[in-house]
């Protein structure tokens, strides 16, 4: 996918552009009460305009996850995950949602930071 944002004014500086590629491709497999499944995302360079911005480098990020699940029955699943986000050395892309001034004006303090996720449930269909 390929995101864009426009922001009117920032501090004062006139409107910004954001765009930014994004791709992200899951597979999945169920045999039984078990079910694996992986997924892959990549986030491309930055690419800013205006409000005295220019391109990000090394901007891109990738995420890795794992999943493994288990049917208890056709309504119930208990499933575990991990999941790896590798940032380039301008890139902070963690888990949650950051705002677009996190990314321009450079406050963001995991900059670079590789985060790493674990994760344990149950699923319940009513």
């Amino acid at each position: 996918e390929r995101l864009q944002y426009r922001a009117d004014d920032i501090n004062g500086l006139g409107a910004l552009e954001r765009k930014v590629n994004n791709v992200y491709v899951v597979g999945k497999y169920e045999t039984g009460p078990h079910g694996v499944a992986l997924a892959y995302g990549w986030k491309g360079d930055e690419k800013l305009s205006g409000a005295g911005f220019s391109d990000l480098p090394d901007s891109k990020a990738h995420q890795i996850t794992a999943r493994y699940g288990y049917s208890l029955s056709k309504r119930t699943q208990l499933y575990a995950l991990a999941t790896r986000i590798t940032n380039g050395s301008n890139a902070f892309q963690e888990f949650g949602n950051a705002p677009i001034t996190s990314t321009t004006l450079f406050r963001d303090p995991s900059r670079g930071a590789d985060s790493t996720g674990f994760g344990a449930g149950m699923i319940h269909s009513f």
